[in-house]
């Protein structure tokens, strides 16, 4: 990847270029997906490309501001639905730039999809001959771009690029970051591009084909996902938009809405639509733009994004701050880190001989469920990557806890044998001695607190009890504990906490930390008003379903 960076960061003195003030940027640009140019006529494309050019003067966004400019055109992948001379040339009638309703008014920037790239398809080969045609076009394009500076940077194995509207940097990753079906993986390419473009808090717009709802997740590799969203985590990333699906809608993964366009043409969701993005100061919106009929008449449909423009990556570890979600968000682990939670919760169920996660016992058997594909692995590449830690520069452990369903002793047992492999990551008692490694996991729920009593060497702790505290119980074995809000309080987060259980809680909260113990509560109300006096009170582990509200509390 290093010859490619050297060779093609040729325009780098564009990096500094379009710098404004945040109170003077103005972007806009439309995303379009699975255009799916294919047989005579073309009448779909036809009215997608007169949309498109009315845009300007006559869409309004949701804030009632009528856009007045384009800056360009992205198509988030599957341009052809098969790659035939004519059907290209078609596609350049329309979508390179020129005069007329018939022709695109704005810079297009092509992105490639699986119909675009996939050989064979249903027994009708999308043959070698007809995918290096597109490939040739792509590359023809952007050689002239980058050679013209209307692209900053390119990996011509993948054909990924990046350029700037403005300070929005805009990065185009073709089908997926990490995609190696076709070229070599664009994520080292990834990583230097953002880099050198984006590393001063600069807003990145990334845009690829798959998405992350359950029917594009299935195409876009675990591995490659997670590295992607490590990567992005760095950044100031403004939006994300992708295709595949044919729907308008926006799944959020790991923090990030996930806006995903629709598709060119009538179909049971009504006539194509668009995204249209607008980063106007510090805000971000997003809406979908459809043609009403043939005449190119205009309306807004859902999903909707609007935010304030997210700030540059926070490096602050939130230590205190703990997930417990694992039951129902698709990606508990990669949300929690995200959000950058120092502690996690999975609730285990020992099964066939294998661990599963699931807050209720798992119906379905799937390898993605196990302890460990969801945590284990994914936690080791971190820490692997981080120089021994799970968030570089952390001065102490991230706290796994784990909440057993199914019978202690067996479960332990079996648990053991799956970690064993990774034990040299985990925090561990050697014959009575504390080792601190990069991960500390407790368990919880139903204890095996007999069995690890006993051991002198071990890689797993319990989470204690209020009952627990002042009978001599040591750290090396209780680290933490925990109970049940409800049982000794209650005050609901209206009003004032009454001062007798203020100072019960105080109590509570004195006699763990006096015994060097950290302190959580579970089953208090998911409300703002109670985190923020367990911060302001000291718990130690603040619990929550709710992430984005822990955080904006935290900071």
């Amino acid at each position: 990847m290093v010859k490619y960076i050297a060779s093609f960061f040729i325009l780098v003195v564009l990096a500094g270029a379009g710098k404004v003030a945040r109170g003077q940027r103005d972007v806009t640009f439309i995303i379009a997906a699975d255009l799916h140019f294919d047989f005579l006529p073309e009448t779909d494309q036809y009215y997608h490309v007169v949309a498109m050019n009315r845009v300007p003067g006559q869409f309004v966004m949701p804030d009632g501001e009528v856009i007045s400019r384009v800056n360009g055109v992205v198509i988030a992948g599957d341009i052809f639905d098969r790659s035939r001379p004519e059907i290209i040339d078609l596609y350049r009638q329309r979508y390179e730039r020129g005069e007329g309703e018939r022709r695109i008014h704005f810079p297009v920037y092509p992105g490639l999809g699986n119909h675009d790239l996939d050989v064979a398809r249903d027994g009708a080969p999308n043959n070698e001959e007809h995918l290096q045609l597109i490939k040739n076009y792509l590359d023809s394009l952007l050689v002239v771009r980058l050679r013209n500076g209307e692209i900053l940077n390119w990996h011509p194995s993948s054909r990924s690029y990046s350029w700037n509207a403005g300070d929005v940097h805009f990065v185009h990753a073709q089908r997926y970051a990490g995609d190696t079906s076709y070229c070599e993986s664009n994520l080292e390419w990834l990583k230097a591009d953002l880099q050198t473009y984006a590393s001063n808090g600069e807003p990145v717009v990334y845009i690829q084909h798959y998405g992350t709802d359950s029917w594009a997740i299935e195409w876009w590799p675990r591995e490659a996902r997670e590295e992607l969203f490590d990567v992005l985590d760095k950044y100031n990333v403004a939006a994300f938009f992708a295709g595949h699906t044919h729907t308008a809608m926006m799944p959020e993964y790991r923090g990030y809405p996930i806006y995903e366009v629709n598709n060119a043409w009538k179909d049971e969701d009504g006539n194509g639509s668009f995204a249209v993005l607008r980063i106007k100061d510090d805000r971000v919106t997003v809406t979908s733009c459809r043609w009403k009929n043939g005449e190119g008449e205009l309306e807004t449909v859902e999903p909707v994004l609007n935010r304030t423009l997210p700030a540059k990556a926070r490096e602050k570890i939130h230590y205190n701050a703990f997930s417990h979600n694992d039951y129902w968000r698709r990606c508990p682990l990669e949300d929690a880190l995200s959000y950058r939670f120092n502690c996690v919760e999975a609730d285990l169920w020992l099964i066939d001989g294998d661990v599963y996660v699931g807050h209720s016992k798992p119906f379905f058997r799937r390898a993605a469920r196990t302890f460990e594909n969801m945590y284990l692995k994914p936690l080791v590449a971190r820490i692997e990557a981080n120089g021994g830690k799970v968030y570089p520069g952390s001065d102490r452990p991230f706290f796994l806890m784990v909440e057993f369903k199914s019978d202690a002793e067996e479960l332990y047992r079996v648990l053991k044998e799956k970690m064993e492999p990774y034990r040299k990551y985990f925090c561990s008692l050697d014959e009575g001695e504390y080792r601190e490694g990069a991960v500390l996991l407790f368990i919880s729920g139903k204890r095996p607190t007999r069995v690890l009593s006993r051991e002198q060497s071990r890689f797993m702790f319990l989470d204690g009890m209020i009952r627990d505290l002042g009978v001599g119980k040591p750290t090396t074995l209780i680290p933490v504990v925990s109970d049940h809000y409800s049982r000794y309080f209650t005050w609901r987060g209206r009003g004032k906490m009454p001062e007798e259980e203020y100072r019960k809680m105080k109590e509570i909260l004195d006699k763990a930390h006096g015994e060097n113990k950290l302190f959580r509560w579970w089953g208090e109300p998911e409300r703002k008003a109670v985190k923020k006096l367990f911060l302001e009170i000291g718990v130690d582990l603040v619990g929550t379903d709710d992430l984005k509200m822990l955080r904006k509390l935290l900071e």
